[in-house]
């Protein structure tokens, strides 16, 4: 209303620098305020009227018609400790345990009590991963609450009742890498077709999106459709198109590579001479990392194995590029053998988390024991930040086993933090959550043995 925002704003500025503009007044206020002389009582009696007209209430209205009612849903709502467990979450704004407790209701017959459902959407507003769990668990009166509100349109979850090739064509971009990936697992030709079909259509946003849902599938015949993606006019469909085929074993990609890395290379004694592709200035170290990235690994072995390759001294280009670019291909083409040996070789460097990630769950165990007893205490806190997840049980332990083992100290308490988050269920039963804390105990041993049991208890209560 125009008229009551020109009346606050009149009120915010003062009298003295601005008059309410009585024209603006509905014609029943204006004569009231105009019989005065002052300008602010003139604003008091139309702010005074024009409040009581605020508050008087509309005229009902006619020929209306009620809304429709949700679809019912037969599921049992969340037991009573859970349902009070989620009150205490939305409270606390805690969004990744917020998070897994969702994950976990969405794995069970359960559904969350509507009453939740408006905080539940606004957590979920802003932190776009509550909303595929959420989703799940808030079933048709999501839906219902989704169509009504734009803000959480993401609850409404469109009933996709076209034919397969109308959700491709026509489909939101959410419905449509829903397809995809249902597809890929159900019917991967279909897809792949599908995909082809528009992939030049495409804006390069979703190009390099659907190559990131394909990733999950990728398999050898895609060899050809990631080769043509390669001369794509987008680098990011370029890059995520060579790391795809990165993870495929003897591509004519990966070959040619190795063919154009072979001259650049040459060991002479316990050095690795390495010359810079020629090319215009200040590519010739971009166009190595991409040629050592993309080349088998395998390449090496002329050179020695992994465990030499990796600590011989570089000559011609800086060592960090050729060990980097050595640990892009390791993840790619998920070689445990070259992780392992790159790990070793530089123990607190910047490749070790992903690197990890290539390991088997004894190999990260195994791996996680061997950093504890060469890295600096606050060297291996930062580390446990950059860990990729989700962890194995085995991970879990071994970091649950290294903290209970630290003093107070602030990077610790910090990685405390991560580890309460973090660990798998499995975990949840440590002796750091089962063993009663001494009266010395530091506020961060305290809050980890609280989230650890936080979180049991939330997997317990929804069993």
């Amino acid at each position: 209303m125009k008229a009551w925002e020109d009346l606050v704003g009149t009120a915010l500025l003062g009298t003295r620098r601005r008059t309410l503009d009585l024209s603006t007044q509905p014609a029943a206020v204006r004569p009231l305020a105009e019989d005065r002389d002052d300008p602010a009582e003139q604003l008091l009696a139309a702010a005074a009227v024009l409040t009581t007209y605020r508050r008087a209430g509309r005229p009902p209205l006619h020929d209306v018609r009620p809304l429709p009612v949700a679809a019912a849903d037969e599921r049992p709502f969340v037991p009573a400790l859970a349902r009070e467990r989620l009150v205490r979450l939305l409270a606390a704004s805690h969004p990744d345990l917020l998070l897994e407790w969702l994950g976990i209701v969405a794995g069970t017959h359960y559904r969350v009590p509507p009453e939740t459902l408006p905080l539940l959407a606004e957590a979920a507003r802003t932190k776009a991963a509550l909303r595929g769990p959420l989703v799940a668990v808030a079933g048709p009166v999501g839906a219902w609450l989704g169509q009504r509100n734009p803000d959480w349109s993401f609850l409404a979850a469109p009933a996709e009742t076209g034919s397969s090739r109308d959700i491709w064509q026509y489909g939101s971009l959410a419905q449509r890498r829903r397809w995809l990936a249902a597809k890929l697992a159900d019917a991967p030709g279909e897809a792949r077709e599908a995909l082809a079909g528009s992939w030049k259509s495409e804006p390069a946003d979703i190009r390099s999106d659907f190559l990131g849902v394909l990733a999950a599938h990728v398999r050898p015949d895609d060899e050809a459709f990631l080769e043509a993606a390669l001369s794509d006019r987008a680098a990011g469909v370029r890059e995520r198109a060579a790391e795809l085929l990165g993870r495929l074993p003897g591509t004519r990609y990966g070959e040619r590579m190795a063919e154009r890395l072979r001259p650049l290379v040459r060991r002479r004694n316990r050095v690795l001479e390495i010359a810079l592709p020629q090319g215009e200035r200040g590519e010739g170290t971009v166009r190595l990392r991409t040629l050592v990235a993309a080349a088998p690994l395998a390449f090496w072995t002329e050179f020695g194995p992994p465990a030499e390759v990796v600590r011989m001294s570089v000559e011609g280009c800086p060592a960090a590029v050729l060990r980097d670019s050595w640990a892009t291909a390791a993840v790619r083409q998920g070689d445990e053998t070259w992780a392992k040996a790159l790990i070793g070789a530089d123990p607190g460097g910047r490749t070790t988390p992903p690197l990890l990630g290539v390991l088997s769950p004894a190999g990260q165990a195994a791996t996680i024991g061997h950093l504890v007893s060469r890295l600096p205490v606050e060297s291996f806190a930062r580390l446990v930040h950059e860990l990729p997840r989700p962890w194995t049980k085995e991970l879990g332990t071994a970091l649950l086993d290294w903290i209970a083992r630290q003093d107070d100290h602030r990077l610790v308490s910090h990685a405390a933090v991560v580890i309460a988050r973090a660990v798998p269920a499995q975990c949840l039963r440590h002796p750091l959550a089962t063993t009663r804390l001494t009266m010395d105990a530091g506020p961060w041993r305290r809050a980890l043995t609280e989230t650890l049991n936080f979180r049991r208890e939330m997997y317990e209560e929804l069993a």
